[in-house]
């Protein structure tokens, strides 16, 4: 009784709004600097930090300057090489972790990564390609720091739906006389589908808005982040296209993981 009188005080109307202000507290913290940015976007001079008076001057500043197009066109590439190889080894290893009779050893070698910190794979990947390989940096490099990166979380996308997939779906199939790939195709896949769409998603925004990896393994190549960064600490004139640049990838990438987090949900029926 003492256990149910004290389950029911959590839902309290004074503990309600108490969650409440907790996390829109949280939710301003998030979203409050990238409001902010939007805003001086839209500000004669944003560097200064006061939004007024508005202006639209940046944004078509941007539309005429191209150098940032490279280094758009070679985050895309580089972001979808890393979701297409991301999903398609964390499909490999999900649908091999749920049938282990142990899987946690496993799955704990593969999520461990994901507290490394990205300076650290950097260095590590700078020492194995330049020190012990011989091999320049450059776009494959940056694109194994990102896979290095992504892999956790898309196989995390992966197994959500995993858990959840009836694997007796499959024996039927096979009683049936289907053959193991006709298995795959057409029961396994449409299931999964739901986390092979989330994990193409989040590994693609990882990819695409990652820095610190980068930074070491780049070579010579120039993605946006890091055009992005030297910009900004430049504090001259592109500093303020910085702004707006920001404010439409801030937009794009926060869309992409509304698709993303729907996607992942239908796993859920919600």
């Amino acid at each position: 009784m003492k256990q149910q009188i004290d389950h029911a005080g959590l839902f309290t109307p004074q503990a309600s709004k108490i969650a409440l202000s907790c996390g829109l507290f949280g939710l301003s913290l998030l979203y409050g600097p990238i409001t902010g940015l939007v805003i001086l976007s839209f500000s004669v001079q944003p560097l200064s930090g006061i939004p007024w008076p508005l202006t639209i001057r940046w944004y078509q500043a941007l539309a005429d300057k191209h150098e940032w197009i490279q280094p758009l066109v070679t985050s895309t590439g580089v972001g979808l090489i890393v979701a297409l190889f991301s999903t398609v080894s964390a499909l490999l290893i999900g649908r091999t972790i749920v049938v282990l009779r142990k899987p946690m050893g496993m799955l704990a070698i593969y999520l461990g990564i994901m507290i490394v910190p990205g300076i650290l794979i950097g260095i590590s990947i700078l020492m194995f390609y330049r020190v012990l390989l011989g091999i320049p940096t450059g776009v494959w490099s940056i694109i194994l720091a990102h896979y290095i990166w992504s892999l956790p979380f898309a196989l995390i996308c992966i197994l959500i739906v995993s858990y959840r997939f009836d694997r007796r779906l499959v024996e039927a199939a096979e009683d049936l006389g289907a053959s193991r790939w006709r298995r795959f195709v057409d029961i396994e896949i449409p299931l999964l589908m739901p986390g092979i769409s989330a994990s193409l998603f989040f590994s693609f925004l990882l990819s695409f808005n990652e820095l610190p990896r980068t930074l070491y393994t780049r070579g010579s190549i120039v993605t946006l982040p890091y055009y992005i960064w030297t910009a900004s600490a430049s504090h001259g004139p592109q500093a303020a296209l910085v702004y707006a640049l920001s404010s439409l990838l801030a937009l794009a990438s926060l869309g992409v993981t509304i698709v993303a987090t729907r996607t992942l949900s239908r796993a859920y029926g919600r």
